[in-house]
């Protein structure tokens, strides 16, 4: 889904997206009610996982799974770091790998498989039941005031407080009055007006009374079906004169992830429950893998825009082209990717999924023929993107300065090639949306300027560093969104 870090999330226009398995997001129905509350409170710092680099061997395999009846449940081809074969096509442990870790290209076998080596055990204990209906009172009343650390506020706004101002921020349902201050906090008067309308997904919320020191707001909408997509479940809106009734109805063996839950397979509907199974879908069961070894090699390195740099760190950041925080993050990288060039090896990279439509998913594939195969010109065609509209009239004017037949070609023929190299990656760090920021391996929680970049890439360095990490780079956080305008918060996302 695509965040804002001031803005509810709109669980209908912008389901979750997960690398794999889609899981349903059941969050929203219990934070409907609180939607002025996060306003500022969610002007955080936005902490991403750590996921280790795995080893460069690649094993290109074909296979075929089937249970012991003969039954085929799964086959397919792919190309798998050596040593997660088994884990890549959905089983919980190594068995696999431990069978064919010796096998050469061109090898094939059939390799039996008992269950704790395949999917595992089957576990009684991993059966639940969820509610299916959640309740909640229509009218919401909220402090009018909040206190705010001046440095988050500094942060957000890029600027010291000033009693009696007030501040605006993309996407807030109003603006935020300064009333006091000191040296450490500022108190906002948050500017509510009554009737005032809120827009949350297919419902409103208006706000019916400000007082002082209260806000009520009241979540207006009516009986209404949101029908499944994108992994999500069809749930039933039900509103009475106090209360909003939700409840889900998730088709059987959908995967889902709800509330605290671990991710599970629905098995069952009843009138109060959702029931569900934890367990692998084929945990408990003898299998025989065939399986052929189409290949196996060394993958290469492939620096974006230059030759790989040997002993120097790698900096990857992997975003959605018409994202508004991709562009951001976009914004600040260019820089770096120009001044270290030759010094260290600096990537722009592609979310695996998009979100944005099809002019976003025909640019993903303009921009990374020009970093295959127009390198010399990446640079002067990411400023002239992200300086522009997005729309594709600005486009345009970009790629005049290109070799256009060849990237016409490339587009229609080869982008998709260079793309499945940016998507393996994905699976290799855990990289879930855009953007993400990988660091020698590892995600890493780094600010959008050049100067948060530049820094992490320069302290990455092991012993002696390129005179370039002497330089100043800007400090100031790019703008979210197409544009040359700067200041914006680094918090906010697309997908999840």
């Amino acid at each position: 889904m695509e965040t804002a870090t001031t803005a509810p999330q709109d669980p209908v226009s912008h389901p979750h997206h997960a690398y794999g398995k889609k899981r349903i997001n059941t969050a929203f129905l219990i934070t409907l009610a609180i939607i002025v509350v996060i306003a500022i409170a969610i002007i955080l710092f936005f902490m991403l996982r750590g996921h280790s680099s795995a080893s460069s061997d690649k094993m290109n395999v074909t296979y075929s799974i089937a249970l012991e009846n003969g039954t085929v449940i799964d086959s397919g081809a792919g190309v798998f770091n050596v040593g997660k074969v088994g884990t890549g096509i959905g089983m919980i442990t190594n068995g696999l790998d431990s069978e064919i870790s010796s096998m050469k290209s061109g090898d094939e076998k059939t390799i039996i498989l008992e269950a704790k080596n395949a999917y595992g055990a089957y576990d009684e204990n991993a059966t639940f039941t969820y509610n299916r209906t959640d309740r909640m009172k229509r009218e919401s009343i909220v402090n009018k005031t909040m206190t705010v650390a001046l440095d988050e506020f500094k942060g957000v706004f890029n600027e010291t407080p000033e009693t009696g101002k007030e501040y605006s921020l993309t996407g807030a349902p109003w603006a935020y009055k300064a009333i006091s201050k000191n040296e450490t906090y500022v108190v906002l008067e948050q500017q509510a007006a009554v009737g005032k309308t809120i827009p949350y997904g297919i419902f409103n919320y208006e706000v019916t009374k400000v007082t002082d020191d209260k806000i009520t707001l009241m979540l207006q909408g009516n009986d209404s079906t949101i029908p499944a997509a994108s992994g999500n479940p069809k749930i039933e809106v039900k509103f009475t004169k106090d209360e909003v009734i939700i409840t889900m109805a998730p088709e059987i063996g959908q995967i889902v992830s709800l509330g605290n839950m671990p991710e599970a397979r629905v098995v069952k509907l009843d009138a109060n429950y959702v029931y569900l199974d934890a367990n692998p879908e084929f945990a408990g069961e003898k299998i025989s893998v065939t399986i052929k070894v189409d290949s196996r090699f060394k993958e290469k390195v492939v620096a974006t825009g230059s030759s790989v740099v040997a002993g120097a760190p790698t900096l990857q950041v992997f975003i959605m082209s018409h994202c508004p925080y991709g562009t951001q993050i976009l914004k600040g990288f260019i820089p770096v990717m120009e001044k270290f060039a030759g010094k260290a090896n600096v990537e722009l990279r592609f979310v695996s999924y998009t979100m944005h439509g099809a002019q976003e998913d025909l640019d993903n594939k303009r921009i990374v023929c020009v970093r295959e195969e127009q390198s010399s010109k990446l640079i002067d065609y990411l400023n002239c993107f992200v300086s522009g509209s997005g729309s594709e009239a600005d486009t345009q004017k970009c790629i005049a300065n290109l070799d256009k037949a060849k990237l016409d070609s490339c587009v229609a023929s080869r982008a998709d090639g260079y793309l499945e190299a940016d998507k393996a990656l994905n699976t290799e760090y855990g990289v879930e949306g855009s953007p993400t920021i990988v660091l020698d391996g590892k995600t890493a929680s780094i600010g959008r300027d050049p100067q948060s970049l530049a820094t992490a890439l320069c302290n990455a360095f092991i012993g002696s560093k390129p005179s370039v990490c002497s330089e100043t780079f800007s400090s100031t956080s790019p703008s979210p969104g197409f544009g040359t305008s700067a200041g914006g918060s680094s918090g906010g996302s697309c997908g999840s």
